[in-house]
């Protein structure tokens, strides 16, 4: 079938303006898709074009008349373009962990800021010793008194970038204000982060600056030696008792033992709790998914009135989150399935379901003393 010819007014220059801005938005985000940096400025150019073309046309309106309102808009119209297509492209480059292109991109933002200002400057033509020069003088010295914070995160920025203490992706800790998760994204005067149960915390940069946080990139990355497991278990002193050679022979005769082990190391008279110390670090210490490095240490901590705490302090191997999180889980049920083995017990704060379950063992002879004491 042969296509008809067009029309005039399909060849018509308003209906190829409509086609052109119509297509737009696709040929936009084609641009914005793109690897290269420079089809990506166009594309962010785009995205912002009728700021632009307003300003573009005021300038040409006014000029013959030198109107200087009309200038300052459009000062203020550029720079405020400028911010949006910065804004628009950082987006973009932190998608794609484009660190050197998110610091050009924000050093960028900062020089037009001060491009700007003096624009605004000679636009005003101020001139000195008169009331706008004073004026102005003391309206600065307000804006630096309100906006300290906002320098303060600019010199941030810089601070963090030039020493690379921050990147897209890092997973940092803010233990003083809750924060846990991942970097998203870094400007001149905030930080973004995706917290792990999916919320999202911004702050002023100027905050890792002045206050300690921790980065764990390295650690998740496995460019550690492990990533630190620290556990206390406080076990309940009334069941700490010695062993006797029947205990002993029990104990090497147990498949989930190793019996060489428990030969050399268990001997009667010793007690349980030692023995147990004894053989959790021997489990530890064969582990396929605890590191030896840096550190390997099961120790008695001070005794409370709750009982005895032992702590373990280990490395896993396993440095992601959800693996980590496995093999801790794994250990902590290991541990408390041996204390079985060596007749001990965790301590638990007594509840109603042990009283009605006559799970409190109170000595009769001491409750007759409090009773006859009391009396």
């Amino acid at each position: 079938m042969n296509k008809q010819p067009r029309s005039h007014k399909d060849r018509s220059f308003a209906y190829r303006a409509r086609q052109f801005f119509s297509n737009l938005p696709k040929l936009k985000n084609q641009l914005l898709s793109s690897k290269k940096p420079g089809w990506q400025i166009l594309g962010a150019i785009f995205n912002y074009w009728l700021p632009v073309f307003v300003a573009v046309l005021l300038i040409l309106l006014f000029t013959p008349y030198k109107y200087t309102p009309i200038y300052l808009i459009c000062d203020l119209v550029g720079f405020c373009w400028i911010c949006a297509t910065i804004r628009c492209l950082n987006k973009i480059f932190s998608l794609r962990h484009q660190e050197v292109r998110i610091t050009i991109s924000q050093i960028v933002l900062l020089l037009s800021f001060c491009i700007g200002i003096a624009l605004m400057l000679y636009i005003l033509d101020i001139k000195k010793d008169t009331i706008d020069y004073y004026v102005l003088a003391a309206v600065g010295a307000v804006s630096l008194l309100v906006f300290q914070n906002t320098l303060r995160s600019v010199v941030a920025f810089f601070y963090l970038r030039s020493n690379g203490l921050l990147r897209i992706g890092d997973w940092i800790e803010v233990p003083s204000h809750n924060i846990n998760g991942m970097v998203r994204m870094i400007t001149l005067t905030s930080v973004t982060i995706e917290n792990w149960d999916t919320t999202s915390s911004t702050f002023p940069t100027y905050l890792l600056h002045a206050e300690h946080f921790r980065n764990n990139q390295k650690m998740l990355q496995g460019r550690t030696l492990g990533r630190r497991m620290l556990k206390t278990f406080t076990l309940d002193s009334g069941w700490i008792r010695t062993l006797d050679a029947d205990d002993v022979r029990r104990l090497c005769a147990m498949p989930e033992l190793d019996s060489n082990f428990c030969r050399s190391q268990f001997k009667p008279g010793m007690l349980n709790m030692e023995a147990f110390r004894l053989y959790i670090y021997h489990w530890l210490m064969t582990h396929p998914k605890v590191s030896q490095h840096p550190r390997l240490v099961v120790r008695w901590l001070e005794h409370t009135s709750e009982g005895l705490p032992l702590q373990l302090y280990v490395f896993l191997t396993d440095t992601g989150i959800m693996p980590f999180e496995w093999q801790e889980s794994l250990i902590i049920e290991h541990f408390v399935k041996a204390l079985s083995w060596f007749g001990l017990q965790l301590y638990q704060k007594p509840a109603g379901y042990d009283a009605i379950n006559n799970n409190i063992h109170i000595m009769q002879q001491e409750a007759d003393h409090v009773t006859h004491h009391v009396r």
